[in-house]
């Protein structure tokens, strides 16, 4: 009679195998390494301008739809051509500069946080800190105006609708 020991361990060898190729199977790729990651640089060197009309439909999803979008995307196409070009440096001064022209609550917030991101990349924390503050408390401001705004309306829509179902009397 023969030992049963060799077939039960070529019985486990091949399981082994088919469950490594398994799992080897389901593991996800590896990511290319960083320089594969970025991108080529363009062709002669020119800036490729990315227009509204290259990326219209997309721009919603982006959050650039409504008002003050057309200011944000502009901003946005601005900021990737100062990267790009390596004057990164010079973003500040175009956030204080549409932070000292606009009104709109959207695109301030939005300087004020590109501002905040600005003033963070070369480890100046402290300003980017008095930054968003700044820009919470503007935020705070407007959500208070808001909110009192509504009250008088409700308050306004309370009254009217108490007169007319009053019963009439002549």
């Amino acid at each position: 009679m023969r030992p049963k020991f060799p077939l039960i361990s070529a019985l486990a060898l091949l399981l082994a195998a088919a469950g490594s190729d398994a799992v080897a199977q389901q593991a996800p790729p590896s990511p290319p390494p960083p320089s594969a990651m970025q991108p080529a640089p363009p062709p002669g060197g020119r800036l490729k301008v990315m227009d509204r009309r290259d990326h219209g439909h997309a721009m919603g999803r982006h959050g650039f739809d409504g008002p003050g979008g057309e200011v944000i995307a502009d901003l946005h196409g601005l900021e990737r051509l100062y990267i790009q070009a390596g004057r990164a440096r010079e973003l500040p001064a175009l956030y204080d500069d549409v932070l000292a022209k606009s009104q709109d609550p959207r695109v301030r917030n939005y300087a004020y946080h590109q501002l905040a991101r600005a003033q963070a990349q070369p480890a100046n924390v402290d300003a980017a800190i008095a930054t968003l503050r700044k820009s919470l408390a503007e935020n705070l401001a407007n959500e208070a105006k808001q909110h009192a705004r509504m009250e008088k309306m409700r308050d306004a829509w309370q009254q009217k609708h108490a007169t007319s179902a009053a019963p009439a009397t002549h």
